[in-house]
């Protein structure tokens, strides 16, 4: 009795371990087992959520009932419905198969459309596409943002330091080797989510309609390892622990690099600014964090709006079929069976043409619901090249992104779904001097700094859902102050109460290093 009663337990404590994790699945091309990045999956035809660049997506706990009904879609692919039962039964993995391309002439109203007429009609219908009404929204987003930099090399030696000896100097330079060492082998990386209510609205300013935002943080989680931090700003605390060693800390020193003297740098206490000021800084980086997060937000919106950033000269440039090269590659099924999507290819045609990609475009309207882009390999964004002059080179090399967007009951287009990613190569080769301030003789401890790397950072920004509101829902929205939840290692418990993006795998491997 005894033994069946801890069998019954056993079994029940096992469902319960499986209801309340999260189901990851993959979505795949049948055909070819490519990974379908950015599908969109419906659960129970009300959350929604996309899968990462590899396939992969969750269901959160609440929806792991095997009754919960998935609606699976793909631009160019026929859509899957299936429940979480028939989703365990294959094993997790949903096999999409390709839709029917039609890659002969399209006619419409007898009239041949081609890709370049198909793009004037885009640039043509922009405004009314993508215009937004104004009117009161809220938008629960979840954003997801990570950098990594990849130190190729990293190089510092003492060269000299008042008062050393050659043995003293030699094991300052084999610390140094040590914290170089370390750059290279645990690549610095950080990842930060935020889910959060996004409210906007318009106000007349002066005679006319300025839009409004208002930005309610839900939950903010860092993946961050303190050994390890990203920012210039922490890197520069990190290597600073080292250099201090070497410093008397009774004195105040200037920083020289090169050719250039920083004469308002001022290093004292084994710090760049005093104990009370550190602290002021913190207290006040606290207090900002809700205002940094509105305006990153408000940032990120204009560098994925395709009506006004030129960035996207490949979609509203008045130059289009000068600066590209367009070709129809053929129509695909949209959820509307009563509408069709054409696919349209562009590469550069023109040497400040930068982009390569795809643009899946509405028949109905014109309107973009896909875009796939890429920074041609060998072009650049921006970039200076002082190598030779002052030891400093970087250039923004590498660009790759992805935008889906949903129709509204009103008409027009809002961005649901928008990944962004960014790399840069930098080179640093400089010397570096501290020099005591003082009226008589002047200590002063010399080290040659190289480094050479490449920094990437990604932006995924996904509109869980956006439902109307009144004039008054905006006017209550709040705005409260929040903290970061601060981790060392990835936690899949953090999120398992919300639809999010499946993290990729190089967030799920992240620990910190001791």
């Amino acid at each position: 009795m005894l033994k069946n009663l801890f069998t019954c337990l056993t079994i029940l404590l096992g469902i319960q371990t499986v209801l309340s994790q999260n189901i990851t699945a993959k979505i795949i091309d049948s055909e070819t087992g490519e990974s379908l990045s950015y599908a969109n999956v419906q659960i129970d035809g009300e959350d929604s959520v996309v899968s990462n660049s590899e396939g992969y997506f969750s269901i959160p706990p609440k929806n792991n009932d095997e009754k919960t009904t998935l609606t699976v879609s793909f631009l160019g692919y026929y859509t899957e419905n299936l429940t979480v039962g028939e989703l365990k039964n294959i094993n997790f993995i949903i096999k999409m198969r390709p839709g029917t391309f039609e890659l002969e002439t399209v006619y419409i109203s007898n009239t041949e459309i081609d890709a370049y007429s198909i793009m004037a009609s885009v640039r043509k219908n922009l405004k009314a596409n993508y215009t937004d009404s104004g009117k009161p929204t809220k938008n629960t987003v979840f954003f997801r943002e990570s950098t990594v930099i990849r130190p190729k090399q990293v190089k510092l030696e003492m060269t000299q330091a008042t008062g050393y000896s050659k043995q003293q100097i030699k094991d300052a330079n084999k610390e140094l080797d040590e914290f170089a060492a370390k750059m290279i082998n645990y690549p610095p990386k950080q990842f930060t989510d935020r889910l959060y209510n996004y409210y906007t609205s318009t106000k007349i300013h002066k005679e006319k309609p300025v839009p409004v935002q208002k930005l309610e943080v839900v939950k903010a989680v860092k993946f961050k390892d303190a050994n390890r931090s990203v920012t210039l700003d922490d890197m520069e605390k990190l290597g600073a622990q080292v250099l201090f060693k070497h410093l008397d800390a009774t004195k105040h020193y200037r920083i020289k690099s090169g050719l250039i003297g920083v004469r308002d740098t001022i290093v004292s206490n084994n710090s760049f600014v005093t104990d009370s000021e550190y602290r002021e800084l913190e207290d006040a980086e606290k207090k900002t964090n809700q205002k940094a997060a509105r305006s990153y937000n408000w940032t990120f919106l204009y560098r994925t709006n395709i009506l006004i950033n030129g960035r996207f000269d490949f979609i509203n440039s008045s130059e289009l079929s000068e600066l590209y090269e367009y070709s129809y590659a053929g129509v695909a099924e949209s959820d509307d069976k009563n509408n069709r999507i054409f696919i349209i290819k562009f590469r550069p045609n023109k040497r400040r043409a930068k982009y390569t990609g795809t643009l899946y475009v509405s028949e109905k309207d014109y309107a973009i619901v896909r875009a796939d882009y890429t920074l041609v390999e060998g072009k650049k964004l921006s970039g200076i090249n002082l190598k030779l002059i002052l030891g400093i080179k970087q250039a923004e090399n590498f660009d790759k992104g992805t935008l889906v967007y949903k129709k509204r009951e009103s008409g027009e287009y809002y961005l649901q779904y928008a990944s962004q990613e960014n790399g840069q190569y930098i080179y640093i080769n400089r010397p570096l001097k501290f020099i005591e301030i003082t009226e008589g003789d002047k200590d002063k401890v010399g080290f040659d700094f190289k480094a050479e790397m490449d920094e990437f950072e990604k932006e995924e920004y996904f509109v869980m859902s956006e439902s109307a509101i009144t004039e008054g829902d905006y006017e209550a929205a709040q705005e409260p102050e929040f903290d970061y939840m601060q981790l060392g290692s990835y936690d899949p418990s953090v999120w398992k109460e919300y639809t999010t993006i499946e993290p990729l795998n190089e967030m799920k491997q992240f620990k910190s290093v001791e």
